[in-house]
């Protein structure tokens, strides 16, 4: 089983279409988990992106740079799920 923590940011995606072009543009350059949506969270298409955090500006700029929006981002606090940001 994939483990998130709080070094982590999740990426949820509107269509699975989306998140897996994301991941095909962003693994050369990032380390990143395709994983299935954690069950506190809810996502049209099942999968999210997993990112070390010390990456999300990056990620997130590389994203909307190549117009793979919209998505969400969440981090984990404690034991449940806080918004980071939505992007279109």
């Amino acid at each position: 089983m994939l483990m998130i923590d709080q070094q982590h940011r999740i990426f949820v995606f509107n269509s699975l279409h989306r998140v897996m072009l994301a991941e095909l543009r962003l693994q050369p350059h990032f380390n990143l988990t395709l994983m299935p949506v954690p069950r506190a969270l809810s996502a049209d298409c099942g999968m999210v992106l997993r990112i070390d955090s010390i990456d999300y500006e990056r990620v997130q700029a590389q994203l909307i740079a190549e117009g793979l929006g919209p998505f969400s981002v969440y981090r984990l606090v404690a034991t449940d799920f806080e918004l980071v940001g939505e992007f279109s």
